[in-house]
């Protein structure tokens, strides 16, 4: 399984002169080995959520997907 960044928002923010940068949401598309997405993981300032192609819960796709998020390689 690998995971594909598919959408970042950022908030900007000027205090005292500093700008600032906060990202406020991620999306990130699971694949499967062959490339093929399985899935989407979707979080943002307040939790997250998950939505597999297949419906069922695949815990190895959402296990893999939430690492790589935390975790990018």
């Amino acid at each position: 399984m690998t995971t594909e960044l598919f959408k970042m928002t950022e908030e900007t923010t000027m205090e005292n002169g500093v700008e600032t940068k906060k990202v406020t949401q991620l999306e990130t598309i699971i694949k499967d080995d062959n490339g093929n997405e399985v899935g989407r993981i979707h979080v943002n300032l307040w939790g997250g959520s998950f939505n597999l192609n297949t419906g069922q819960l695949d815990v190895q796709a959402v296990n893999d997907g939430i690492i790589n998020v935390l975790n990018p390689q």
